[in-house]
């Protein structure tokens, strides 16, 4: 059975019995993850990811952290003072990462992307927890930005490669960008997902919480983290 499987079936029976000892689970990324500005007062994926395991599905006490930074990439997430204060310290049974937006633009490089991937992925592994890879959803087309365009232009790699590492390293992989084509058709439907060109907003935020759910198994139409009522997202909040 290959490692991704035998993980799968880890969380699994974690998330299937309320009897089993409480887990911790860390977002480990840049911005995206963090959440930073743009989701403009809307819950972040890995908030999302929070309410419905702890209140939802009633796994009370298993901690979720979120450790994300902006303008982190690759080289950031595997220094090692950062790491032990942002993942190791916690002692962690599964680490969520989402990286390389950018990396497009700092490492510049495919192949060192890739290196840095592979060692991060081996460093949770070594520290007893289980990774689980996140490729990211689409930007839009800013051809007046050169550092947005290049973003734009790299990303479709960079998220190959983390398919290719989640294969090569047998990790469970989350395919936002997958995802994304299949239900952002259009820009104007993609700008709906978007807090502004390269960052998801609270729309976004909800469909990549819904993308990690239908990965592991834990979607439910009926939950209210899935399928939200109430305030619509076209509707501006007044004071």
């Amino acid at each position: 059975m290959e490692q991704a499987q035998i993980d799968f079936e880890k969380i699994s029976q974690h998330l299937k019995s309320k009897a089993s000892a409480p887990w911790t689970w860390v977002f480990y990324g840049d911005s995206i993850t963090h959440g930073a500005a743009h989701t403009r007062g809307f819950r972040s994926f890995p908030e999302i990811f929070a309410e419905r395991l702890r209140w939802e599905m009633r796994f009370l006490y298993d901690v979720v952290i979120n450790t994300g930074i902006s303008g982190q990439s690759t080289v950031q997430l595997l220094d090692e003072k950062r790491y032990d204060w942002r993942v190791r310290r916690f002692k962690p049974d599964a680490v969520l990462i989402l990286i390389g937006m950018n990396d497009t633009v700092k490492v510049r490089s495919a192949e060192k992307y890739r290196d840095n991937l592979i060692s991060l992925v081996r460093r949770v592994r070594d520290d007893g927890a289980i990774p689980v890879l996140q490729t990211n959803g689409n930007i839009l087309h800013v051809p007046e930005n050169d550092n947005y365009m290049t973003r734009y232009e790299k990303l479709p790699e960079y998220n190959q490669v983390v398919r290719q590492v989640a294969s090569t390293e047998s990790v469970i992989l989350v395919d936002h960008e997958k995802y994304w084509n299949h239900f952002a058709i259009g820009e104007e439907e993609l700008k709906l997902w978007l807090g502004e060109a390269i960052h998801p907003g609270g729309k976004g935020h909800l469909e990549m919480a819904k993308c990690i759910f239908q990965t592991l198994d834990i979607y439910d139409p009926e939950s209210s983290c899935c399928n939200p009522v109430g305030t619509p997202w076209s509707l501006t909040t007044k004071n």
